[in-house]
This record gives structure tokens, C-alpha cells and sequence, in this order.
């Protein structure tokens, strides 16, 4: 493929294929906001149960003071990985760290991509598109619903307490992927990590605030260690 080809793919890709994702991933999340306030406005409506306001703004404080940081993480350190088209995938469907984010990272892998380029982004939409197709899901679900209770009782309890180190496991799985493609990052990501969590731990900040410092420190310090070329192969 000539230089002429390569540029006519990533005129494509920046002129034509990310602004008909933006179009239609701006359109789909503002219609996922409204149909998720659905179930409220017929509780309103039609069967006339209306909580206080005093007892809503009671809630939304709560959920906001608990969540807020997560809305400023979840973008910046996820869209690397999922790309812009399957950002807003994942962002509509859920479940982001415990399946989209795997997904995205694991097709790349497969397909041997680099995360962050055009290609890794398009093999990131497969990826997501895959784990969010509605077979998929709803055959998982429809079961779990039905035959959850009945599977769970039939598994031995020790392998069900297993069961809660499942998203550390694929985080592990992740982390060592990075480790072994960008050991420099790693050498500042991990142990800034470890640092935060442990002073966490103190009590001196919350465990979402070492979230935030881990994040947008590895952020920054690997910004200055590119200018100074100690990240180039």
C-alpha cells in the first residue's frame, strides 16, 4: 500500500467515517437519556406515585457526590482503548469494565493493532459491537433471569465466592497486556497506582480521588517523558 493509498484511507476515516459515528453516537446517547427517564415519567403520570422533592434532591445529591468523579475517569481513560466509535457504544450499553473495555482490548490484540490508531479503532467497534449484539445479550440474560437462582445453588459455594474476583481478573488481564506492549508506561502507571491506593487506604482521600490522580498523572508524566523521547522505541 502506496503513501498515496494510506492517505486517502485516513482522509476517509477523519472526513467521513468519525463524523457519521459522532452524528449517530450524539443522537443515540440523548435518546438513551430520555428513554431512561421513561420508567419516572409513567410512575408520574400514569399511576400518580411522585416521591417529595425534598426526598429527590436528597437521592440525586447522593448518587452525584458518589458518581461525578467517574464521568470525568471513564472517558478520558477508557476512549484510548474503545476509540470514539465504540466510546459511545459502550457508553449506551454499559457494563464497561467488565465486558465492553475486554472486548475492545482483546479484538485489537487479536487482530494485531495498536490501540489509539484508526485501524485499532475500527477493530475496537467490532469488538464492542460483538459484545453488545442483542443475541448475545439477551441470550445471557434470559438465562441468568430464569435459571440464575437455580445454577447458583447447584455451584459449590467456594467456586461462587470465586465468582467476585472476576473483573479484578480481566483488570489483571489488561494490565499485564500493557505491561508487555508498553513496559516504559507501565514502569509509571503501576506503581503510581499502588502509591495512591495505599495512601488511600489512610483515609487521607477517597479511593475514587487515587482514581483520578493515578489516571491523569500517568497522563501528564507520560507527556513529559514523550517530549524528552525516553518512550521512543
Amino acid at each position: 500500500m502506496n503513501d498515496n493509498q494510506n492517505l486517502t484511507i485516513q482522509q476517509v476515516y477523519d472526513k467521513e467515517y468519525i463524523p457519521y459515528c459522532i452524528k449517530w453516537g450524539r443522537l443515540t446517547s440523548l435518546v438513551g437519556v430520555v428513554v431512561s427517564f421513561a420508567p419516572l415519567v409513567i410512575l408520574a403520570v400514569v399511576f400518580k406515585i411522585m416521591p417529595p422533592l425534598n426526598a429527590i434532591l436528597a437521592a440525586a445529591t447522593i448518587r452525584i457526590s458518589a458518581c461525578l468523579v467517574y464521568y470525568f475517569i471513564e472517558p478520558i481513560s477508557f476512549q484510548p482503548v474503545l476509540g470514539i466509535p465504540g466510546t459511545y457504544m459502550a457508553f449506551l450499553s454499559g457494563n464497561l469494565s467488565n465486558l465492553r473495555v475486554p472486548c475492545s482490548s482483546v479484538a485489537q490484540k487479536a487482530a494485531g493493532v495498536e490501540e489509539g490508531t484508526p485501524e485499532g479503532a475500527v477493530f475496537s467497534t467490532i469488538g464492542v459491537a460483538v459484545s453488545v449484539s442483542i443475541v448475545v445479550n439477551l441470550a445471557i440474560l434470559t438465562i441468568g433471569v430464569l435459571l440464575g437462582v437455580q445454577i447458583i445453588s447447584l455451584i459449590p459455594a467456594s467456586f461462587v465466592s470465586a465468582l467476585t474476583f472476576l473483573v479484578p481478573a480481566l483488570y489483571g488481564a489488561m494490565l499485564m497486556q500493557m505491561v508487555l506492549y508498553t513496559p516504559k508506561i507501565a514502569l509509571i502507571s503501576v506503581p503510581l497506582g499502588i502509591i495512591t491506593l495505599m495512601i488511600s487506604k489512610t483515609g487521607l482521600f477517597d479511593s475514587s480521588v487515587a482514581i483520578l490522580i493515578s489516571v491523569f498523572g500517568s497522563i501528564f508524566i507520560g507527556r513529559l517523558l514523550m517530549k524528552t523521547g525516553w518512550l521512543d522505541d
